[in-house]
């Protein structure tokens, strides 16, 4: 396991870049960090504002790193130059999660002023994918083809997928209690896994006649904060507010094994391109990089 510190808050969020070299950080210390992994040092420092960073993102070519605050900022990044690119006030409130298109040419966005957006990735030009929804965000997720944005609400375990390319909201996914906070696609699309304030991960299948009701991945003692698919797709990274990474075996929903790497509520995990190692952080402010058990 690799260890990397410097971060002076709790970690919100991590992504790695296409390319597995690097993986990005904001935290609460107000600062987006980047990592070289194969030095096991910090390559780049963007700092200047006291907010924290809630989510962060690498364009698929990695030319960018999108940086989204909880004052409403979005700002691009340049990794190879630290060089800032533009910046604008995105969502009033707060940024929630930012998300690349695969396409390389729009950003999506979500905030607590309830909105869902997609920004042009040459300047600051907003479009609003779906009327203001009844709650803020709690967590927003994009299928790997770009096509379908899910959504959750923050009171209420409700998530909606959304039509990227017509901006249309489908009927929401339900369950009995609790609200989600995580979600992530399967490679090939046809898996939304969502974390719930129950400790539970519920495993939402599509079909032809709309998402058949999930199997629950049970077991973390509170909040399910992070999740995140291997390539192949066939194991499922999950982590909480009892401490723990879990990793677990899609088809079956059997445990594979059960890590607590950390002293604080693990907040963010990110799976590598490659899916040999997950990095995960949190409230003791260290970032974990430990390999998948095989």
């Amino acid at each position: 396991m690799m260890t990397l510190t410097g971060h002076s808050g709790t970690v919100r969020c991590l992504a790695y870049s296409a390319d597995g070299r690097h993986l990005a950080s904001g935290a609460e210390d107000g600062t987006v960090r980047l990592w070289d992994l194969a030095r096991r040092e910090v390559a780049r420092v963007w700092s200047g504002q006291s907010d924290s960073v809630e989510a962060v993102a690498f364009a698929p070519d990695g030319s960018r790193l999108y940086a989204g605050r909880a004052d409403g900022d979005l700002a691009t990044l340049d990794p190879s130059t630290a060089k800032p690119g533009w910046r604008t006030i995105a969502h009033p409130g707060g940024v929630r999660s930012v998300v690349a298109h695969p396409d390389g040419q729009q950003v999506l966005t979500t905030g607590w002023d309830k909105e869902v957006c997609s920004w042009s990735v040459r300047g600051p030009k907003r479009s609003r994918l779906v009327p203001s929804l009844d709650e803020p965000v709690g967590a927003a997720a994009l299928s790997p083809d770009g096509r379908t944005l899910a959504v959750s609400l923050c009171h209420r375990y409700k998530v909606y997928p959304i039509d990227v390319d017509r901006g249309r909201m489908s009927h929401s996914l339900d369950s009995d209690e609790g609200a989600v906070f995580a979600l992530a696609f399967a490679p090939n699309g046809s898996v939304l896994a969502a974390g719930d304030t129950q400790g539970r991960t519920a495993l939402w299948v599509s079909s032809r006649q709309g998402a058949e009701e999930p199997r629950f991945l049970a077991g973390h003692a509170g909040n399910v904060y992070g999740l995140g698919f291997t390539p192949d797709g066939r194991r499922l990274v999950t982590s909480g507010a009892d401490r723990t990474a879990r990793v677990w075996e899609v088809s079956t929903g059997r445990l594979v094994q059960e890590y607590q790497w950390h002293q604080g509520w693990v907040t963010c995990l990110a799976v590598s391109p490659d899916g040999l190692t997950v990095a995960t952080a949190g409230e003791d402010q260290v970032i974990a990089v430990w390999d998948l058990p095989e």
